[in-house]
């Protein structure tokens, strides 16, 4: 990672010295700490994350309370806590070190708001079904090269962790990526209003979470939250390629959004910034996109994956670095060596009782958009690795309520024009629709730990499997000892 990207639970040596502590919780301060003179070099909510210097915002959760840890977080060096209550088991030493408030989740979002009204750089603020950190990765990668850049580590993209992503903004960067998550309506409303982007971005929308919706519509709706924080003369980027695009564009508007400054991104020939082509360059694991800037200047530049999806979370970047008026040949090769992380279409080479095996893991989460692209995705890969068999293992899809039955069974439909050598299926929903599909050579478990024993033993040499489901179906079991194994040689 470069140097000049710069995550949340990274340490900045004068990030929030006690006055600017002070100033941004002014009105929830009940007794401040007796030391003055102690600068926060990182703000953490969780006491295993504490380095020297940590600011700790004790908060209490459903299976925690961080004012259990005060002693610890001390011990590890951090220089202030924030809390509601002096525990009675505190060690006296460290009583002069906390900042006693009202509210410490009220603290956090003071703490954030702070921060982004001492930032002077530009926000980047994005949502979507689908392909949201992915995007905030490349979005990452490229800016690292015009300049300092803050960006959410992992998903921090909820009430907590948006605020605790936006406390940790260091003042002197040039520009912060915020990642933004809802599975109900009205949860981005309040996160982009706190982050205040210049740029706001739906990645895509589709039928995640729609357990809690009534239509897709309805997701569509609660994304489009995210132009309601819109800095003033800020931009909307929208998929044009999505079936939503009116729906969004017309939201954009409502919003506020300057015609203008609403631009689209995709494949049709009618996208602001549109990808033309990608050419699969085997030999160094890259693909090399050729792409078409407002409808008329042409740009190349190669992405180091061969993954497809991440072609047009490119785009994105392109159409953002252009905006900011970015050096683009020179941020674009920042994606030379951009890679799938774990969970997200990492290709795994390992060996298993002494055979070949490749395992693209997609594990992190699904939905029915990012499986049909995934397993795209996947059959592109037999050119590269030739294998001797195309193993699929899927786990079912959580959160679609009434419409899990459908979904589940288009997934199903779909997969069974792939012709995979071998399909395995996880989860109750599955097993119901694949006893209507009938998928040739299938096999179900209940749950991913029912299918590790019959997964380990049925790999061939030379077999590429893809393994994808909801982040609850745990699909990683499959492969983690394999994986295990494999590092430890």
């Amino acid at each position: 990672m470069s140097d000049q990207i710069f995550l949340c639970d990274n340490q900045y040596a004068h990030l929030w010295p006690h006055h600017e502590i002070v100033l941004a919780l002014q009105n929830l301060i009940v007794k401040n700490s007796e030391l003055s003179n102690l600068i926060s070099s990182n703000v953490v909510i969780d006491s295993r994350k504490v380095q020297k210097n940590s600011l700790f915002i004790a908060l209490k959760g459903e299976n925690t309370d961080g004012h259990l840890y005060l002693n610890q977080v001390f011990e590890r060096g951090a220089c202030y806590a924030v809390v509601e209550n002096i525990p009675d088991n505190l060690n006296h030493q460290f009583s002069k070190n906390l900042i006693v408030v009202k509210n410490t989740y009220e603290a956090l979002n003071k703490l954030a708001h702070f921060a982004r009204q001492r930032f002077a750089g530009k926000v980047i603020g994005l949502t979507g079904s689908v392909g949201k950190t992915t995007t905030k990765e490349i979005l990452g990668k490229v800016f690292a090269l015009q300049g300092k850049t803050h960006m959410s580590s992992g998903n921090l993209n909820n009430h907590i962790g948006l605020p605790l992503s936006l406390a940790n903004l260091p003042s002197d960067a040039d520009f912060a990526i915020f990642e933004m998550g809802m599975n109900h309506a009205n949860e981005i409303t309040p996160l982009s209003k706190l982050a205040r982007p210049h740029i706001a971005i739906i990645t895509n929308v589709g039928p995640v979470h729609i357990e809690f919706f009534k239509n897709e519509q309805e997701i569509a709706l609660a994304k489009s939250e995210i132009f309601l924080g819109l800095e003033q003369n800020g931009y909307a980027i929208i998929n044009f390629d999505n079936i939503h695009y009116e729906f969004l564009y017309n939201q954009a508007k409502i919003s506020g959004v300057n015609p203008s400054n609403i631009i689209s991104f995709g494949t049709n020939i009618n996208a602001d910034y549109r990808l033309i082509k990608t050419n699969q360059i085997n030999v160094e694991n890259k693909l090399e996109i050729e792409a078409f800037i407002k409808k008329q200047n042409a740009i190349k530049y190669k992405i180091g994956s061969l993954n497809k999806i991440h072609a047009i979370n490119s785009i994105i970047a392109l159409a953002c670095l252009d905006i900011t008026k970015s050096k683009l040949q020179k941020c674009l090769n920042g994606l030379n060596d951009f890679g799938s992380e774990n969970g997200r279409g990492k290709i795994n080479h390992i060996i298993n009782n002494n055979k070949k095996i490749t395992i693209i893991d997609d594990t992190y989460n699904a939905s029915i958009l990012s499986m049909k692209a995934g397993i795209e995705n996947c059959l592109n890969y037999q050119k590269i690795f030739n294998p001797s068999r195309i193993i699929c293992a899927l786990g079912e899809m959580r959160e679609l309520g009434a419409k899990s039955k459908d979904i589940h069974l288009e997934l199903l439909k779909f997969v069974i024009e792939q012709k995979f050598d071998l399909v395995i299926l996880v989860g109750a929903e599955m097993e119901i629709a694949n006893q209507q599909i009938k998928i040739p050579n299938s096999i179900n478990f209940l749950d991913s730990s029912s299918a590790q024993t019959y997964f380990e033993t049925c790999l061939n040499d030379n077999d590429l499997v893809y393994i994808k489901g909801s982040r609850g179906i745990k699909m990683e079991k499959l492969f983690e000892n394999l994986i295990y194994k494999n590092s430890a040689k």
